[in-house]
This record gives C-alpha cells, sequence and structure tokens, in this order.
C-alpha cells in the first residue's frame, strides 16, 4: 500500500525541477546551462506522466503512460550526459557523431517504449495493480530491457567519471558542485536498481522518488556552490581555446611516442594536419635527433630556426606518462640578432675608426689660419668627440649588459668610492660627496657600477656650471636604495617619457643613450629607477633587491618619474 505522501512528494519534486528550470533560463549563455534546464523540464514532465498514471483505472491508457514515463527516464539520461559533457567543457562531443552513436540505443529504447510499452523482449510480463494511492505497473524486464538498464547505469558510470577527472584536474573550486552532482547522481541510480529488485514493492515509483532528493542536492550546487554562476568547462575551453591559439607549436606525446595532441600552429610547422596518432619519431627525425632526451635546443627545417623545449608530463603519483614538446619559430630573432651582430661590430670598429680620422682632421683644421676652416673645426671636432662618446658607451652597453655574470658580495662604499673619484677629477668645479657607511651587498658589481656612473655623470653634465651632486644610500624592506642627488634642473621630461614607456617614436625619443642604459642595467639588476624633481634639484634613486629578493623586472617597469614640475 502506497502512503499519501508518495503524490505529494512527486508533486513537489516536479515544482523543485521547473524552479531549476527557470533559474537556468536565466543563465543560459552559462555552458551547460541549457541542458541543464532541459534536463529539469524533461524530469519534471516524467514526474508529471508518473503522477498522471497513478491517478488511472488499469487499462491501456494506464499502460500508456507508463510506457511513455519509462522511455521518458532513458530521454532523462542522454540529457544527462549530454549536460554533463558540456558541464565538463567537452561540448564538442555533442556535435559528434560519437554523441549520435552512444545515444542511439536510449533513444530507440524511448521509441519502443512510447510505441510498444509491452512488446517482448523488452517486457516479458506486465501487470497493473489498483492501491488505494494509485495504480501502479509491475514489469518483469526482457533480455533487451535488461541491456537498456545496463547501458543506462554504464552511461551514468561515464559520466560521473568525467566530473570525477575533471574536478582532479581542475580546481577545488568546483569540488561542491560536482559532490552535489554526484550524489544527487547516485541517489536516482540507486534508487532505479531498487525499483528492478521491487524494493519497497513491485511498481512503487522510488526512481522518481530520488528524483526529488536529486533535485534538492542539485539546489545546492545551484544556490550553495554557484552553479551556472562558475562552471569548469569555462577553464576547460579555456585551455583549449588557449592551446589552439598559442603562436608556438605544441605536441603532447605519450611515453611510447604517440604523439596525443598537436595544435594547429604545430602541424603548420611540419605541413601535416595527421600529426595525431603518430609516433614522434618522424618528427624527431626533422629535428636530427632520435630521442626526446637529444632534444637540440635550436634546429632547421625548411630554411626556418626553431627552438624546441619538452617538459614531462606526470601523472597524479608523480609519475611520468609523456612529454609536452614546445616548439617556437625563432627565425625573425636569429636575423635579428645576426643584424644587430653585424651592426655592433660596425660601431666597434667602422664607426670609432672613421670618428677617430674625423676628429684628427678636425684638430688640424682648429689651427687653420682662417677663421671660418678653424671654427668649422671646432664644431667637427666636438661632434666627433660626442660620436665617439656614443660608440663608446654602446660598446660598453652590449659588452656588461650581453653577459652581467653572477652576483657577488661588495663592499658598497668601495664601489661607489671607485665610480665617483674619477668623475669628480674629471669635473673639478663639481662639489661630489658620498654618504655610503660601511657595508656590503650581493649584487653585480659591474652592472651596479655602470648604473651609477651614468646617473653620476648625467648629475654632473646637466645641474649647472658649478653642481653639488651627493651620493647617499639607504636599506628598507629588504631594499638597498642608492641615490643621486644633484641642484641642478632635472631631467627632462622628453628624455624620461620614452624611457618609461619602453619605446621611442619619431616624435617622442631621448636623446642619448644614458637613461637607457641606466634603465637596462637596472632591469639586469631586478631593480628600479625613480626619478623626482625636488625643490632644490633632482633625485634619482635605484631600489636594489638585495641576496635572495633579486630578480629581473619587466622591461616597461624599469624608470618611474615623479617630475611634474619638470623639463617643461
Amino acid at each position: 500500500m502506497f502512503p499519501s505522501w508518495t503524490v505529494i512528494c512527486l508533486l513537489l519534486t516536479g515544482v523543485f525541477l521547473l524552479t531549476l528550470a527557470g533559474i537556468a533560463w536565466r543563465f543560459r549563455t552559462k555552458p551547460g546551462a541549457k541542458l541543464f534546464g532541459l534536463l529539469q523540464i524533461l524530469s519534471a514532465v516524467w514526474v508529471g506522466v508518473t503522477v498522471l498514471g497513478l491517478s488511472q483505472s488499469p487499462g491501456s491508457t494506464r499502460l500508456r503512460l507508463w510506457g511513455v514515463g519509462t522511455g521518458l527516464s532513458l530521454l532523462v539520461a542522454v540529457f544527462w550526459f549530454g549536460f554533463i559533457l558540456d558541464y565538463t567543457g567537452r561540448n564538442q562531443w555533442l556535435s559528434s557523431w560519437s554523441f549520435g552513436l552512444a545515444s542511439l540505443p536510449l533513444v530507440s529504447g524511448a521509441a519502443l517504449y512510447f510505441v510498444a510499452p509491452a512488446v517482448s523482449p523488452i517486457v516479458d510480463q506486465v501487470t497493473q495493480t489498483t492501491t488505494p494511492t494509485g495504480t501502479v505497473v509491475e514489469a518483469t524486464i526482457g533480455p533487451i530491457g535488461l541491456v537498456l538498464a545496463a547501458y543506462v547505469y554504464l552511461v551514468f558510470l561515464v559520466g560521473l567519471g568525467l566530473v570525477a577527472k575533471t574536478v582532479i584536474e581542475g580546481s577545488n573550486l568546483f569540488v561542491g558542485q560536482a559532490l552535489a552532482f554526484g550524489l544527487g547522481s547516485m541517489v536516482t541510480i540507486v534508487a532505479s536498481f531498487l525499483v528492478i529488485l521491487e524494493i519497497p514493492s513491485a511498481g512503487y515509483p522510488l526512481t522518481q522518488v530520488g528524483l526529488g532528493v536529486q533535485a534538492v542536492l542539485w539546489g545546492y550546487a545551484v544556490f550553495g556552490q554557484q552553479f551556472l554562476r562558475v562552471v569548469p568547462a569555462v577553464a576547460t575551453i579555456g585551455e583549449r581555446a588557449v592551446f589552439d591559439d598559442l603562436d608556438n607549436g605544441v605536441l603532447v606525446v605519450e611515453d611510447d611516442t604517440t604523439i596525443t595532441r598537436a595544435n594547429p600552429q604545430a602541424r603548420a610547422y611540419f605541413g601535416d594536419d595527421d600529426l595525431v596518432g603518430q609516433s614522434a619519431d618522424s618528427i624527431l627525425e626533422r629535428m636530427g635527433v632520435s630521442a626526446l632526451a637529444d632534444l637540440p635546443t635550436r634546429f632547421q627545417h625548411r630554411g626556418r630556426t626553431y627552438q624546441a623545449t619538452a617538459s614531462p608530463i606526470t601523472n597524479w603519483r608523480g609519475e611520468s606518462v609523456g612529454h609536452a614538446l614546445a616548439i617556437q619559430d625563432v627565425t625573425p630573432l636569429v636575423r635579428r640578432q645576426q643584424r644587430l651582430q653585424v651592426l655592433n661590430r660596425i660601431l666597434r670598429h667602422n664607426v670609432r675608426n672613421n670618428m677617430a680620422v674625423s676628429l684628427s682632421i678636425a684638430e688640424r683644421c682648429q689651427h687653420h689660419d682662417d677663421t671660418d676652416v678653424a671654427s668649422m673645426g671646432e664644431t667637427l671636432a666636438e661632434k666627433s668627440r660626442d660620436m665617439t662618446t656614443i660608440c663608446e658607451k654602446a660598446v660598453e652597453i652590449d659588452r656588461t649588459l650581453d653577459d652581467p655574470g653572477p652576483t657577488q658580495r661588495v663592499d658598497l662604499d668601495t664601489l661607489v668610492e671607485d665610480v665617483v673619484s674619477p668623475l669628480a677629477e674629471q669635473h673639478s668645479e663639481a662639489t661630489v660627496r658620498t654618504a655610503i657607511e660601511p657595508e656590503t651587498v650581493e649584487t653585480n658589481a659591474q652592472v651596479l657600477s655602470l648604473v651609477l656612473r651614468e646617473a653620476v655623470e648625467n648629475a654632473l653634465e646637466h645641474a649647472g656650471t658649478a653642481p653639488e651632486v651627493t651620493v647617499a644610500a639607504s636599506r628598507a624592506d629588504g631594499e638597498l636604495d642608492l641615490i643621486v642627488r644633484d641642484d641642478g634642473p632635472g631631467i627632462p621630461r622628453s628624455e624620461v617619457e620614452p624611457i618609461i614607456a619602453g619605446e621611442e617614436t619619431a616624435l617622442d625619443h631621448a636623446s642619448s643613450l644614458g637613461l637607457w642604459l641606466v634603465s637596462w642595467g637596472t632591469q639586469s639588476l631586478g631593480s628600479e629607477v625613480d626619478i623626482d624633481a625636488t625643490r632644490t634639484g633632482s633625485e634619482v634613486t635605484v631600489s636594489i633587491p638585495t641576496g635572495e629578493n633579486r630578480q629581473e623586472t619587466p622591461d616597461s617597469g624599469a624608470i618611474t618619474s615623479n617630475q611634474s614640475d619638470v623639463g617643461t
């Protein structure tokens, strides 16, 4: 005998399912939301058909409603699996033939139940029994019916496995959602299994009652775990989009050298659209090696230069299961390096030598009897010296920053004195002071000396006729601040802005290499430079991380400026 609460429970289940469907419609643009809503509607219809069937007298109509309800249960499994695919970011499977093939047995079974619910061998025997709360159908499942039931359980098992896999490989953010979906689905699965065992009694709609518990758990996922607002599909689809849209070629290779994934750029590099499934040996052969362990840093292919790196892929136990092979076309970089090498060699030798010749001629012209010729000789000598200085500075930048070498413990006061003393002697009209306490710091002495010399030299040359320059140091928050103060007008804004922007344009450029040298040097040290205008002059502060805090900073962040009133 069925208690009256069964029908009430089913009606409440239908209402809650339709409520979830309405909420899903509000978030219909989210992955999985539409199929989630359709799943709730289909489940609600199934529950409604069940309630309607309980109200019927035994006969063909009751049997037809039972067949419709059973067919709907198979379609619910199809929509449930489709929702899981969409929810976990595998929506591409929904439009593939494989999903249609996987759904075919369930859709065919549903059609048979709709048309001929009591046909053998789906059902061997059907009995209708009237109880105080309704008419129930007791069915003995035939061979095909058993196969369909087993297939439904297999579909649920695969779906739950996909949810678990997504959570394990992804973020803890989705654990609550996954547990709610998993437990809710398991309630329905267990209930359907008990129905087959005729528990609590033959024909009792326990599966439909289980849908109510499932709806409550899924409601918890919606209201308590932000489902429909945050779903793992976005992360999965995003990862796939990043993989496919990378400018670099990427191959995923299993330990047996089988290529399991290849993005479009990798296929374009090797001119092969069918890399997946092939052995990586053919790719390695084009790189000139026979094993990933011998992977070259760079290799040539079809007249272009590529850079390759291999990273191990491990499972949750830390065991190697394959490698990710990243391939980058570095042809433009190699050609640019070649051009820079040629230009640097010309700058070192040809230009410097020619400037030396020009300077020699200019100095001879300065002593000419003709005053115009002597004046031109003086101008030419000045420009030749400037060009020679620029060449020497460019060579020094290249030599020092190309391979700065390791850090070491440095006596800061000694380093500052070694830099400042020669500059003070060259500018006898200037007053140069140092305020450095004896201490040691771990840094690159060669690069720091280069940066400090440029900062002091800039202050001496641009601070006026009798400049006063002070070099001081202070520590704060694990950093060493090296400060160069002067009493001059400050560095013009037009000189600083191109360095802050990280590039020069035809209308916005620095007139010398000095600030670029400071910028590149501080980046190499992992430091920052701040240029401030004060009431008494300008202040250049180089903040240097010491010891374990040392790291290289981004190109565009090396120099900041607070010169609102300087250089205008």
